[in-house]
């Protein structure tokens, strides 16, 4: 094996090292109240050889928020390709992706935590849309399944619905997503919060999505 290929296995090792790292820091201590520093003393390393990968705090946070996607979509959204998924009509192939949606509320509440605190830093820094289209592209992953069976829906006549598919798309994506780093930061706060179990909520926003989405229920509005 040549040298140069050596040292591109070693940048890139350590590259997942400080990616790593600084994920498990910002989950545990928030994006704004992690410093470079720190990160740098857990990997073992001076804060220059954090810079020397990335250039910034700002890149690094987005590049760990690429690898949170990546990690989350292979975890999940693998079934959507299986052949038991493909045979399903589009309102449970819908139905299917909403129940996906209520797993991964239960079993990563750091994620929706780290989503949270990456949309307050993005803002908080003004961090421009240019920057993002990486992280942007990580966060579609999803929208070919859910276009598919929007699309299917209409064609087998399980789904009716007046918007386009776009809008339907990012419009329940949207209402999920935020409801979901909704509960999972603040999902505590009242005593009235407790009346009714976090998932469960995430459970019923979805059907009730679902139902706006259904033809039956629109033939009866």
């Amino acid at each position: 094996m040549g040298e140069s290929k050596i040292r591109k296995q070693q940048m890139e090792q350590r590259t997942q090292q400080i990616l790593h790292t600084a994920l498990k820091l910002f989950c545990e201590k928030g994006i704004e109240d992690t410093s470079v520093e720190e990160i740098a003393k857990a990997v073992g390393v001076g804060p220059a050889t954090i810079y020397r990968y990335f250039e910034t705090k700002a890149e690094l946070a987005i590049s760990a928020g690429i690898a949170y996607w990546q990690m989350v979509a292979g975890k999940y959204l693998d079934s959507l390709s299986q052949e038991a998924y493909q045979k399903l009509n589009g309102i449970r192939q819908i139905k299917y992706i909403f129940q996906i949606f209520t797993k991964i509320f239960r079993e990563e509440f750091l994620f929706l935590k780290f989503l949270q605190e990456f949309d307050i830093f993005v803002q908080r820094y003004h961090i421009s849309k240019e920057r993002l289209e990486e992280y942007e592209k990580y966060i579609l992953n999803l929208k070919p399944y859910m276009t598919n069976a929007l699309e299917k829906g209409l064609k087998d006549k399980s789904l009716a619905f007046s918007y386009t598919i776009d809008e339907v798309y990012f419009s329940v994506t949207h209402t999920l997503l935020s409801l979901m780093q909704k509960l999972a930061c603040n999902g505590h706060i009242l005593s009235s919060d407790e009346r009714v179990g976090l998932a469960l909520q995430v459970e019923i926003a979805g059907d009730l999505l679902l139902n706006g989405l259904n033809s039956k229920e629109s033939k009866r509005a």
